[in-house]
């Protein structure tokens, strides 16, 4: 382990002194005070020697004149040339721009708005400088002026562009702040540009004149003084500076970026300064490390920000329904993990940590066998294992939104579709995974063999389950969104696993079935063929009714219920003359996709009680009448039954005596002891027998049936 973690440090090491080697190094300023004793002595021969040319300006001959008058002519044509091309340029590109305009994007539309404002103003400098290499150059065999002439135009077009650039963008076209902070922006940014033109410029004609390199350094040397001072001016800009920040978009992440630039803004600026005078001071490698990627790096962060934020309400906006919501949901996190990513190597790159931060991760911090791990590996099975989940709802949300619907496919089809592209990334992402730690194939064949073993002696149910899943996914036996029965539970398939089928009760709970159960039991699927089922409602009236009566009624009842299908049409059968009843059977169709049987039974048996009601017809209940012949009790027994009964007088002392009822129970149990009642006649009728004249008393035998 030793020998792999010391080459990577040691290489991690090196990367960092590369790169790092001459960070605080400082570099000479170029100049010392005696410069300005040189300076006073060459303007004084300057001032000597344009008194002498004035002095023999008559006697100069006339083609010497025409050499010093023909520069000054071409560089007024030049001008008056450029003002008129700046004048029409500027006008047609303000006609242009407004006639840009694209459906597909309002930033789109304003970006090409103000590519072409500044394009208009760059154009007239940018045609220039071709003449100012032939043929001006050309004649004068690259004079001084000549060359200073072109600088002078390549320093005017980049003005004119950073000034153009300016203008567009805190004129509303690039970005939306506040006039109040866009003016104060934008009269500060035209002052830097201005002063810096203004600095090239004196570069560029001390150098083009050939003149000290000392002065060269001193007027650089200014220019970085001029330019570390300049910030100071943004401390009482803050909230102009700050509106520069895109608005909150409720991303916790970006809102901790954005407090933690408005809290430490004065810090964040004095560092900037500070940086800035130890460029002057001749630290320039440090210095401008830490100012150019620094700030590119908080620059490319907030325009990240903004792009997601833009991107994001671009995606929201386009969602119609559920369907184009995941997929564009899909695509949001696809895009936004990129990005991140892209922008993290980024980052790393400009901070120059990037390759001795992977020299680092890649040191082993694990042995397996010959397989040495490190946190390198594991990044790449992150890395991995993301993007097979993104990239699997991505797939599956193109799909079922566009591929799917396109070509009318069935949705039990489709989701076996999606499952098994599901299964399939699985698997290659697992792969993917073990290739990026290392392991060689020949490990991964012996692994797969003691699973196979393993699924011979422990794991045969799993197995079972396994292929019974598959069988279910190819069959199309059960599909997702099917209303199944199974072992007395109704529920719709919420999903077909390999393992096991989800079922949803119309209870709200979940019920796990194993896929074998599916495959080796009995389940009814009442949406196999269609979704459309004939249930029977039994109903049961009183003979009293009449039976076509009760069919109009019942038939009239079912159309009243919104589920129930007019085709095919609802049938009334008579089914049987019952002991208290007449028993109907009202036969109905439905699309159990909408509603449970249960639920339309209970709906419907409410209608049928009021339709019933209104319409007079009874519904009876169960009742039983009992008649007892003599001929089965004998003339003993009658007697014994009828013959009345003396009632004692009650003595305080004495205990109240037994109830009629009891007497007569007594009385029977004789008769049924001495078998007058005949060994045909149940005792469950005895009973009912005894209870009947408990409440009619005996005179009621001796009544004739009035039924």
């Amino acid at each position: 382990m030793h020998n792999t973690i010391e080459p990577g440090i040691e290489q991690a090491a090196l990367i960092l002194e590369t790169h790092f080697d001459a960070f605080l190094q400082r570099e000479p300023l170029g100049f010392d005070w005696f410069l300005f004793e040189h300076v006073a002595i060459d303007t004084l021969a300057l001032v000597h020697r344009l008194d002498d040319m004035r002095r023999e300006v008559d006697s100069v001959a006339p083609l010497k004149v025409v050499q010093w008058i023909l520069p000054l002519f071409l560089l007024a044509l030049l001008f008056g040339l450029f003002l008129v091309l700046d004048r029409q340029f500027g006008r047609l590109s303000q006609r242009w721009q407004s006639r840009i305009h694209f459906d597909l994007s309002r930033v789109l539309t304003r970006l090409a708005r103000a590519l072409v404002l500044v394009a208009g103003r760059c154009l007239p400098a940018a045609l220039l400088i071709f003449p100012s290499y032939f043929p001006i150059q050309a004649l004068f065999d690259r004079a001084p002026w000549s060359v200073l002439f072109t600088e002078m135009l390549w320093l005017l077009l980049a003005y004119r562009a950073c000034h153009g650039l300016i203008l567009v963008a805190f004129s509303g076209q690039l970005l939306s702040i506040p006039e109040v902070h866009a003016q104060r922006l934008e009269r500060f940014g035209v002052w830097f540009a201005r002063a810096t033109f203004g600095f090239w410029l004196a570069l560029s004609t001390i150098e083009a004149f050939g003149y000290r390199g000392d002065v060269l350094a001193v007027v650089l040397f200014g220019f970085k003084l001029v330019m570390a001072t300049a910030p100071v001016y943004l401390f009482v800009m803050r909230r102009s500076v700050l509106a520069l920040l895109p608005a909150e978009d409720g991303s916790p992440l970006y809102l901790a970026f954005r407090q933690t630039i408005e809290r430490h803004y004065n810090w964040f600026l004095g560092i900037t300064i500070a940086l800035l005078f130890l460029n002057a001071a001749g630290f320039t490698h440090a210095a401008s490390f830490i100012l150019v990627r620094g700030y590119t790096i908080l620059v490319l962060v907030t325009v990240s920000f903004a792009i997601a934020q833009r991107f994001r309400r671009y995606l929201h906006e386009r969602a119609e329904d559920d369907d184009a919501a995941l997929l564009l949901e899909s695509l949001e996190q696809l895009l936004l993990l990129a990005g991140a990513a892209i922008l993290g190597v980024v980052v790393l790159r400009l901070l120059a940590i990037y390759d001795a931060l992977i020299a680092m991760l890649k040191i082993p911090f694990l042995s397996v066998g010959s397989v040495a791990i490190s946190l390198f590996h594991l990044l790449n099975v992150v890395v991995i294992v993301t993007a097979a989940v993104i990239a699997t709802k991505v797939l599956k949300a193109i799909l079922n939104t566009k591929i799917f619907p396109a070509f009318n496919v069935d949705i039990g089809v489709a989701y076996a579709f999606n499952t098994l592209i599901n299964y399939a990334l699985v698997v290659i992402a697992f792969f993917m995974s073990l290739f990026a730690l290392g392991v060689h194939l020949s490990a991964v064949v012996v692994v797969l063999a003691s699973l196979g073993v393993g699924i011979g002696f422990g794991l045969q149910t799993l197995t079972e389950n396994l292929i019974s899943g598959f069988i279910i996914l190819f069959g199309r036996s059960v599909k997702k969104g099917d209303f199944i029965t199974v072992n007395s539970v109704y529920g719709q398939v919420e999903a077909v696993g390999a393992r096991s089928v989800v079922v949803r009760t119309p209870d709200n709970y979940d019920m796990l079935i194993p896929s074998k159960e599916i495959v080796s039991g009995q389940i009814i699927n009442w949406t196999y063929r269609d979704s459309v089922v004939r249930v029977q409602v039994p109903v049961g009236v009183s003979y009293k009714s009449n039976p076509r009566e009760v069919e109009k009624v019942l038939l009239a009842t079912a159309k009243l219920h919104p589920k129930i299908l007019e085709e095919p049409a609802c049938e009334v059968w008579l089914t049987s003359f019952g002991d208290s009843a007449i028993n109907f059977s009202l036969l109905i169709h439905f699309d159990c996709r909408h509603i449970s049987e249960r639920r339309l039974r209970g709906q419907l048996n409410f209608l049928i009680w009021d339709a019933l009601a209104a319409a007079g017809i009874e519904i009876p209940f169960s009742q039983h009448d009992l008649h007892l012949k003599s001929s089965e009790l004998g003339p003993e027994g009658l007697m014994a039954m009828s013959k009345p009964q003396d009632k004692p007088e009650k003595k305080p002392e004495d205990k109240p005596e037994d109830k009629p009822a009891d007497k007569h129970e007594e009385k029977i149990e004789e008769s049924l002891d001495a078998g007058l009642l005949g060994p045909q006649v149940p005792a469950q009728v005895v009973d009912e027998a005894a209870d009947a004249l408990g409440e009619v008393g005996p005179a009621a035998l001796d009544q004739p049936d009035q039924r």
